[in-house]
């Protein structure tokens, strides 16, 4: 292979899609539709691109947005820690894969330093989470692990359905009995918004304000999308609901809403099970629990297994002690949330 050029610019090249689609480590997230949404209906966070070329042709890439807040900068790649790469060409020989990532880390920490990042975070997925040669040094930060649950369906729904504990299996049974349907609701918008209502309920319960706009879930699924809702009723009534984005050999379950009902039916594990029936891939991820204990007990209860991922946590380039206090703050909050999230309820 001849030399390799390393570039960043702050949005998409007009190969990128082409070579996303087809690219090692591709997810959810470098795909159209969420940058698409996320573009229309996010924060408005400028776009980072980082590209490694080989006779002008991709051969690696690592897209991420910068999210400026007072006064200063974080990259997140991707945003809502979605994972992000690196991506690589299929055509690259193993042997050059080092060598493109190593261009594509350099380039990466040229721009942090010259921009002065206060810090950041990189969600690994693809090659990168079995090469530790694929990732980033550690002059550009350390590395945690966080845990995704990941259901295995790849022997088949029964198989799986198989495999549950007597009380997972008795608990969709009885939300039949209850009365409980599930169906897929992609072209549904009513059902998207009541999915939505009670989400936000949810968030405002568990104390949070990390809600998306209504505009963004409906731009994940306009076609040509791979995002897909399923909800469950009583009767007519949507008492919750899940939106899954498919990419690959892998359904995501990114977003729900589930209410107090769904709570008294036991809608919402008949409601996963028949996404994984239904979503036709041989995984399906329900992502992160943020360690709380009672998110990963429901998970396993589905059988899902652990998934470690190492996620990137950049280190500050603070160009002033305003910026350095900013980076300290953040850190301690990240931390302080972890330690109560460990602690359980």
């Amino acid at each position: 292979m001849t030399g390799l050029a390393v570039a960043s610019a702050p949005g998409r090249p007009a190969d990128f899609d082409a070579f996303a689609a087809g690219a090692l480590g591709r997810t959810f997230a470098t795909g159209p539709a969420f940058h698409r949404a996320f573009t229309r209906h996010g924060p408005g966070w400028d776009g980072l691109v980082v590209t490694v070329r080989a006779d002008g042709s991709l051969v690696t890439a690592l897209e991420g947005r910068l999210e400026r807040r007072l006064g200063a900068v974080w990259l997140r790649a991707q945003p809502y820690g979605a994972p992000a790469g690196p991506l690589l060409s299929p055509a690259l020989p193993a042997a050059e894969r080092a060598r493109a990532a190593h261009l594509l880390w350099s380039e990466l920490d040229r721009v942090a330093r010259a921009e002065g990042w206060v810090g950041g975070d990189v969600t690994y997925a693809g090659p990168a989470l079995d090469e530790p040669g694929l990732r980033a040094p550690a002059s550009l930060g350390a590395e945690r692990l966080d845990v995704a649950h990941v259901i295995d369906a790849s022997a088949g729904y029964e198989a799986w359905h198989a495999s549950l504990r007597k009380r997972a299996r008795q608990q969709f049974t009885k939300a039949v009995r209850l009365g409980v349907t599930v169906s897929e609701a992609s072209d549904d918008g009513a059902a998207l918004a009541r999915v939505h209502a009670l989400h936000a309920e949810q968030a405002r319960a568990w104390g949070t304000r990390d809600t998306r706009p209504l505009a963004f879930y409906q731009a994940l699924l306009d076609p040509p999308g791979g995002a897909r809702l399923w909800v469950a009723r009583a009767g007519n009534e949507v008492v919750c609901g899940v939106l899954a984005l498919v990419e690959g050999e892998e359904a995501y379950v990114w977003w729900s809403g589930s209410g107090l009902e769904a709570r008294r039916l036991v809608a919402f594990p008949y409601l996963l099970s028949r996404v994984v029936a239904e979503c036709g891939r041989p995984r399906l991820s329900l992502g992160f629990s943020g360690r709380m204990a009672r998110l990963t007990d429901f998970k396993e209860q589905m059988g899902a297994i652990e998934v470690p991922v190492p996620i990137l946590e950049l280190t500050p380039r603070p160009r002033t002690p305003y910026h350095a206090l900013l980076a300290a703050a953040r850190r301690h909050a990240r931390h302080a949330r972890a330690g109560r999230a460990e602690a359980g309820p």
